[in-house]
């Protein structure tokens, strides 16, 4: 178990925008960063970072945390790996406490997956480079293609023996569950090596960690598939994984273009040759996630395929997916039958660099040569063609974008601008009658928009009290976020903390709050402020209970800006109008007057329920007599609330 102390060190050291870097290509706004969210799909960047709070937050899908809670969530880590993966990122020693048997089975039933497949990569490996068979066969695989030492150590390259159990029995025996290698794929249902007589490539997750496997046969005349994958697991889904994403992803986002290839020893041999942002599809069709995995780091994609008929339809599929994705196509088909790979092994880093300025062709213009060629003379082809071109840029969301290549398109083809304009806007209509979601409304001003939101809860009152609703939810979140951002500073000249005095002034009406959970949150501080603890942002933010640390973002990175009339109009008093601001103690008295106002005057109502159903006159006199007692310090409450506010 990791000692607690360390667990601090590493939270307190984590910068979560050095950490959502390795992730998200981050651009400033203001005094925050934003970027493409990489927890769902999207075109705009909602995706907010505030370095300040160290916190990130998507305004679109909700997702908010710490850097922990980032790499918990994007590598589908539990708490002790994603510990001790930014104790390696920040190179902390972490102290470990004495485990017991107990505690390390909990340990493997928690990081099982991970675990097994960590044991998978460091067995394979080995066994390229210290058996017999492996340094012979796999090694000598490797550099009869030229491969170096060092790339294949960096692709973490193992090897799997041509026998039936060596992997499962050396796995039983270091005491790895048998079920667990079955349903990792590495063990097969009947107890025999998934894997055997193979040269294996590691999948990596963009983080790093190893999620599955890829083994290429070795004997040309074994009548079995040239390559086999793990199966799908709650770590590894082919279609969301990008092999080399973890070693290119930096160089991707510095060049501005991330290079697309098929193989997986195509990726090794441009990343040996000095070609650092490729990646390659792990041996399936490109894919919509994997075209927003690209995205969260560049806006450039160049496809490399073979020349033969194999590698242009792959390329041509991938251009529709990636254009709707919002991104810049280029497509190079690589000459005389070679692929990348033996390709940049004739031609070398300068002429592959060559190749890529020269022959590597904007997607309208590969798109309309290509089919061009295919239909010389005849004029259904030729519509069919135009056809076809203009679906393809149809799918490009930029008016200004598309409008250039439908003119672009217009002039290699030989055809009226206008047509194509009038073929484009005729699809683009029938792809938003077809969408199952309506079209996106115009914003709304941020007064009116929440408010709408809110109606559910807000009911104003026209006549006796006319700035009274049913919800003071508004309110409620305006005290928390008060707690949070300033709940250790000391109040006034008092030897006193913030958290205390708002504590103390609202404990007699926390039963009242209409939102439970920020009761319970002023209940635990409560309890907290008794024993003697500190009560800051930092313990809302990792506060064992998600539910308060995810609420504790939310308090403190609002997408509003609130108006300075809700007082006025709607009767919400709010000190905030950003998420980071300092408060005054005047301010901090003023919203606690108004809030307790607000809520004796619900406790009044709550005790006129109580007066008819009192079931003796007594009892009804003593509770007239608090019912009286509590309207003179709420008028007294009005005459400083409004007063002060008007």
């Amino acid at each position: 178990m990791i000692a607690r102390s360390s667990i601090q060190k590493v939270v307190e050291t984590s910068r979560v925008e050095e950490v959502v870097r390795d992730y998200v290509d981050l651009k400033t706004r203001g005094s925050n960063l934003t970027g493409l969210c990489p927890f769902h799909k999207e075109k705009t960047p909602s995706f907010s970072v505030s370095p300040s709070k160290n916190i990130y937050k998507c305004f679109g899908c909700g997702k908010a945390g710490s850097p922990v809670d980032f790499i918990m969530e994007i590598e589908q880590y539990t708490f002790p790996e994603a510990i001790r993966h930014l104790a390696k990122k920040y190179r902390i020693e972490l102290e470990e406490t004495a485990q017991t048997q107990e505690s390390i089975d909990e340990a493997l039933e928690v990081q099982s997956l991970n675990i097994v497949n960590q044991w998978a990569l460091e067995y394979y490996s080995a066994q390229l480079w210290e058996s017999d068979l492996g340094r012979s066969i796999g090694l000598g695989y490797f550099k009869e293609r030229g491969f170096l030492e060092t790339t294949l150590r960096k692709f973490d390259i193992g090897f799997a023996q041509d026998e039936y159990q060596a992997f499962t029995t050396e796995s039983i025996k270091k005491g790895y569950s048998v079920d667990l290698l079955k349903k990792l794929g590495l063990t097969s249902s009947t107890g025999n090596d998934f894997f055997r007589n193979r040269i294996i490539f590691p999948i990596h997750n963009q983080g790093g960690k190893v999620i599955g496997f890829a083994g290429r046969v070795l004997d040309k005349e074994a009548k079995v598939a040239k390559y086999i994958n793990s199966p799908e697991t709650e770590v590894y889904k082919k279609s969301k994984t990008l092999y080399g994403l973890h070693l290119a992803k930096t160089a991707i986002r510095k060049l501005g273009s991330c290079i697309l290839v098929e193989g997986y020893t195509d990726v090794m041999s441009l990343v040996q040759s000095g070609i650092e942002n490729v990646v390659a599809s792990s041996g399936t069709s490109l894919t919509e996630d994997q075209v927003q995995l690209i995205k969260r780091h560049c806006e450039n994609v160049i496809i490399l395929y073979d020349g033969d008929d194999a590698g242009i339809k792959a390329a041509m599929r991938g251009i529709d997916m990636i254009l709707k994705e919002g991104l810049n196509v280029y497509i190079g088909l690589i000459p005389d039958r070679d692929d990348p790979d033996s390709f940049i092994r004739k031609v070398g880093y300068e002429g592959f660099q060559k190749f890529l300025q020269e022959e590597v062709k904007d997607f309208i213009l590969f798109k309309i040569n290509l089919l061009k060629k295919e239909t010389q003379n005849d004029p259904i082809q030729r519509a069919n063609v135009i056809n076809d071109i203009v679906g393809t840029i149809a799918k490009i969301d930029d008016p200004v974008k598309r409008s250039v290549y439908l003119q672009n398109a217009a002039h290699f083809l030989n055809i009226d601008e206008s047509t194509l304009i009038s073929s484009a806007n005729k699809l683009i209509k029938e792809d938003i009658k077809n969408k199952s979601f309506s079209a996106q409304r115009k914003a709304l001003d941020h007064d009116e928009q929440i408010i709408k939101e809110q109606e559910e809860i807000i009911s104003f009152k026209k006549q006796n009290e006319p700035y009274l609703h049913k919800g003071d939810e508004f309110q409620e979140r305006e005290i928390l976020k008060i707690l949070m951002l300033e709940g250790d500073k000391k109040w006034r000249q008092e030897n006193i903390t913030t958290a205390q005095f708002l504590v103390g002034n609202l404990n007699d009406v926390i039963d009242y709050f209409d939102n439970k959970l920020y009761a319970e949150v002023l209940q635990q501080v409560e309890s907290l402020l008794k024993q003697g603890e500190a009560v800051n942002l930092n313990y809302f933010l990792h506060h064992p209970d998600k539910n308060i640390s995810h609420m504790a973002i939310e308090l403190t990175s609002s997408p509003y800006v609130y108006s300075n009339n809700w007082a006025d109009k709607y009767g919400i008093y709010l000190l905030g109008n950003q998420s980071d601001m300092e408060y005054s103690a005047d301010d901090v008295e003023k919203i606690i007057k108004h809030i307790k106002y607000r809520k004796f005057h619900k406790v009044i109502l709550d005790i006129d329920q109580q007066i008819k159903a009192a079931p003796s006159f007594e009892e009804q006199i003593e509770l007239v007599k608090a019912r009286e007692e509590l309207k003179k310090i709420k008028n007294n409450l009005y005459e400083e609330v409004w007063g002060g506010f008007k």
